[in-house]
């Protein structure tokens, strides 16, 4: 079998023949499609998030808030009207 040795890389300067050691491939950009994901997920929450406050803050729910809170209010009321 013929073994062959791995020869570093060299660049020869023209007409004077002095040798300067290669320059490295630059490294591979890092993985995009991990950054892109994380950008979408960041927007997916931010989104939900934004959603959930203004349902939240919305009318109708502070209506419906109001109404639980005066309906348990009135529960109070009538067991101590009728306990009595």
């Amino acid at each position: 079998m013929k073994q062959t040795k791995q020869q570093t890389t060299s660049k020869v300067v023209p007409f004077t023949g002095e040798f300067y050691p290669g320059i490295p491939e630059p490294a591979p950009a890092g993985n995009n499609l991990a950054a892109f994901l994380v950008i979408i997920a960041a927007a997916l929450v931010a989104g939900l998030s934004m959603g959930a406050i203004s349902t939240y803050q919305s009318a109708d729910q502070v209506q419906l808030r109001e109404m639980k809170a005066q309906s348990q209010q009135l529960e109070k009321v009538k067991n101590q009207v009728c306990n009595r």
